[in-house]
């Protein structure tokens, strides 16, 4: 007797049944996320089984032997995390229930103007799980939105492809992109309407969020950005004494912003920088004052990361821990390349006086 096809057959029927189980679990994870509200900490269990389910379908190894630095690609314009990095974002409950709620809004808002076409959706680092728009694949039928997940690292987008596969999810996805998104260039006949990119660490340093909002958004001015500000400022934080923790004292003020409307105005420089703020500083600082840049993130509309809601709001101090004097004014600039981030600018220097010349003439 063959009991091939039967038996074929059966563990078909089994793998079909436990798919549409964990896309039932999906859309569910998906609705309770976004009904969670700005407030965020409602999402916190969903958000947690949304990570277990896309470990568990991507088959993503993410055992604690792992070198999380293995994988990452130095760039042009900063840093490309690995996938192992990439996909413990996603253990930052209240930083990914941001961005999925986020998105959501920003992809309601860009189909109220779509003319009825499908949404066009570019998700540029997408990661091993492309775990801000998953929840959204899931609740948006082909016919209403196509997604475009791109990532530089084939190692992420092969994991991501295996869940989304598992999931029956391959008619929602338009293409699978391997190519740096700071240098991608877009189809003008298909420019994306919404794009979500969450390529940064604090301060925007080292990662290249502004290389690829500048690339992206210079090709799709019109496109929804998700997150749609980011905004550094500067502090001066104190720490009494070593047993203490920094705690902020004063805010100086925005010192850089980077949404639509800044990188359609941005005209980078001969060094290869971007404008940012002069600050000043109080007349008189206390003797352990240190500046530091604090990270606020407005996803869409209401939705904002602020500080102690996830690491990208964790105050950092300015490159080279600078030592300033009260009254001082500082004059920044954003410094694009390969090490991105925000720089002091050192005051220009007088030229030394001229030696005076003698006159021995009597």
């Amino acid at each position: 007797m063959d009991l091939t096809q039967p038996h074929d057959k059966r563990n078909t029927d089994d793998a079909g049944k436990a798919a549409v189980s964990d896309l039932e679990q999906l859309r569910a994870l998906a609705r309770a996320i976004l009904a969670a509200g700005p407030g965020l900490h409602e999402a916190i269990v969903p958000i947690q089984d949304l990570r277990l389910l896309a470990e568990r379908l991507s088959r993503m190894d993410m055992s604690v032997h792992l070198n999380i630095g293995d994988g990452q690609s130095w760039l042009e314009s900063g840093l490309a995390v690995s996938p192992v990095t990439a996909a413990l974002c996603a253990r930052e409950f209240l930083r990914s229930a941001a961005f999925i709620q986020g998105a959501a809004r920003a992809m309601d808002a860009a189909a109220a103007r779509a003319g009825g076409r499908p949404l066009r959706v570019l998700y540029a680092g997408c990661g091993p799980f492309a775990f801000l728009l998953l929840p959204l694949l899931a609740l948006w039928p082909a016919d209403r939105a196509r997604f475009t997940l791109l990532d530089i690292h084939a190692e992420a987008l092969a994991p991501a492809r295996r869940l989304v596969e598992a999931l029956g999810l391959e008619p929602g996805v338009a293409a699978w992109v391997q190519a740096d998104a700071a240098t991608w260039r877009l189809d003008p006949e298909a420019l994306p309407d919404v794009i979500v990119s969450e390529t940064m660490s604090a301060a925007l340093k080292r990662e290249p969020q502004v290389a690829i909002a500048r690339n992206l958004l210079g090709q799709a001015p019109g496109a929804l950005m998700v997150p749609a500000e980011v905004r550094v400022d500067g502090v001066l934080c104190e720490r009494p004494d070593a047993h203490s923790a920094w705690r902020e004292t004063t805010a100086l003020g925005q010192v850089f912003a980077l949404n639509a409307a800044s990188v359609q105005a941005w005209d980078a420089a001969p060094d290869g920088s971007l404008p940012a703020a002069a600050i000043t500083l109080p007349p008189v600082l206390a003797p352990h004052n240190t500046l530091r840049l604090l990270t606020e993130i407005t996803v869409f509309d209401d939705i904002v990361l602020r500080q102690g809601d996830c690491s990208l709001n964790t105050p950092r101090f300015l490159d080279g821990k600078p030592a300033f004097e009260g009254g001082q004014q500082l004059h920044l600039r954003y410094r694009l390349g390969a090490d991105p981030g925000i720089a002091y600018m050192e005051p220009a220097r007088a030229p030394p006086p001229a030696a005076i010349a003698n006159d021995l003439t009597p």
